[in-house]
C-alpha cells in the first residue's frame, strides 16, 4: 500500500470539525425542540462544538507547514474564491466564533453570554447553516481531489455529514452525562438520533464501497483494500462492528428501555460512535489510491 500524502493531522481535522459541527446541530435541535428536559444536552453540545472545530482547524494549519512557520501566508488562502480551500477557510472563520458565542449564550458565561443570550435564535439559525457547511466541507475537501477516484464522488460529503451528526451527538451526550449525571435517563430520547444517522451512514458507506468496485480500476482497488485487503480488519472491526453495528443495537435498546440501560453502556455506545467516526476518516484517507501507481 502506497503511503498517503494526507496524514493524521488532516484525519484529526476531518474528525474534529465534523464532530464539532454535529454537536452544534444537536445542541440547537435540543434547545428548539425540547428545551425543558434536554437543557443539559443542549448546553453540552454548545460547549464542545467550538473548541472541537477550533482544535481541528489548528491541526489543519499545522499540516500546512509553510503556513505554520510563515503565518502571514495564510491570507493567500482566501485570495482565490474558485478554490475549495478558500471557502473552507471562510466557513471555519465564521463558524468558530458563532459556536463559541452560542456556548457563552446557552451557558450564560460572563457578560458576553448574557448579552448574546438576547440573540440566541439568530445564533442558532446562522450557526446551523455554517455547521452544515463545516460538516459537509470535510467531505467536499477530499471529494474534489480528482487524482484519487475513490474519494472523487458526491457521496463523500453526504457520508461525512451523516457521520458528523452522529459523532457530534455522541460527544454532546458524553459531556451531558458528565455535567449532570441525572440527565442520563433523558438521553434515551436521543438514542433514536443515533439509530437514524448511523443507518444513513451505513447506507452511504455501503453505496460508496460497492459502487467503487465498478466505477474505475483505482476506485475498485481502494474499495477492495477496505473490504478484503490489508485494511479490512480495521474496516470491519473498528468502523462496521464497533462504530456502527454495536452502537446501533445499543441505541435501539436504550431507546426502548427509556433510561433503564446501565450508564456504562449508554456512554460506551457513544464512545464507540466516536471511535468509529475517527476510524472511518482514517481508513478512507489511507485507502485512497492515485491512478499513477497502477
Amino acid at each position: 500500500m502506497q503511503e498517503s500524502a494526507w496524514g493524521w493531522l488532516i484525519i484529526t481535522y476531518l474528525f474534529l470539525a465534523g464532530a464539532g459541527s454535529g454537536a452544534f446541530l444537536a445542541a440547537v435541535a435540543c434547545d428548539l425542540l425540547a428545551p425543558d428536559w434536554s437543557k443539559a444536552l443542549a448546553r453540552a453540545g454548545s460547549l464542545v462544538s467550538g473548541p472541537l472545530v477550533a482544535i481541528g482547524t489548528i491541526c489543519l494549519v499545522l499540516d500546512l507547514e509553510a503556513g505554520l512557520w510563515e503565518p502571514w501566508r495564510q491570507i493567500y488562502m482566501v485570495d482565490n474564491l474558485r478554490s475549495m480551500i478558500a471557502w473552507g477557510v471562510i466557513i471555519l472563520s465564521i463558524f468558530i466564533p458563532i459556536a463559541l458565542l452560542y456556548a457563552a449564550a446557552l451557558n450564560e458565561i460572563s457578560f458576553i453570554g448574557k448579552f448574546a443570550n438576547k440573540y440566541v435564535r439568530i445564533l442558532e439559525i446562522g450557526g446551523s447553516v455554517f455547521a452544515v457547511a463545516t460538516a459537509t466541507y470535510t467531505g467536499v475537501l477530499i471529494a474534489v481531489v480528482n487524482g484519487v477516484p475513490f474519494w472523487n464522488t458526491p457521496m463523500m460529503p453526504v457520508l461525512f455529514l451523516a457521520s458528523a451528526i452522529s459523532t457530534g451527538l455522541a460527544a454532546a451526550m458524553i459531556l451531558a452525562a458528565i455535567i449532570d449525571a441525572k440527565t442520563i435517563n433523558t438521553l434515551s430520547n436521543f438514542a433514536l438520533g443515533h439509530v437514524i444517522f448511523l443507518s444513513v451512514e451505513a447506507l452511504f458507506l455501503m453505496l460508496l464501497v460497492f459502487m467503487s468496485l465498478t466505477r474505475s480500476t483505482e476506485a475498485a482497488i481502494s474499495a477492495t483494500m477496505l473490504i478484503s485487503g490489508i485494511l479490512s480488519p480495521y474496516f470491519w472491526g473498528l468502523v462496521v462492528i464497533l462504530g456502527i453495528v454495536i452502537p446501533f443495537i445499543l441505541s435501539i435498546i436504550e431507546y426502548l428501555e427509556y433510561g433503564q440501560m446501565p450508564k456504562a453502556l449508554v456512554v460506551g455506545a457513544d464512545l464507540l460512535v466516536l471511535i468509529g467516526g475517527m476510524s472511518l476518516r482514517a481508513l478512507i484517507i489511507f485507502s485512497g489510491t492515485p491512478p499513477q501507481i497502477i
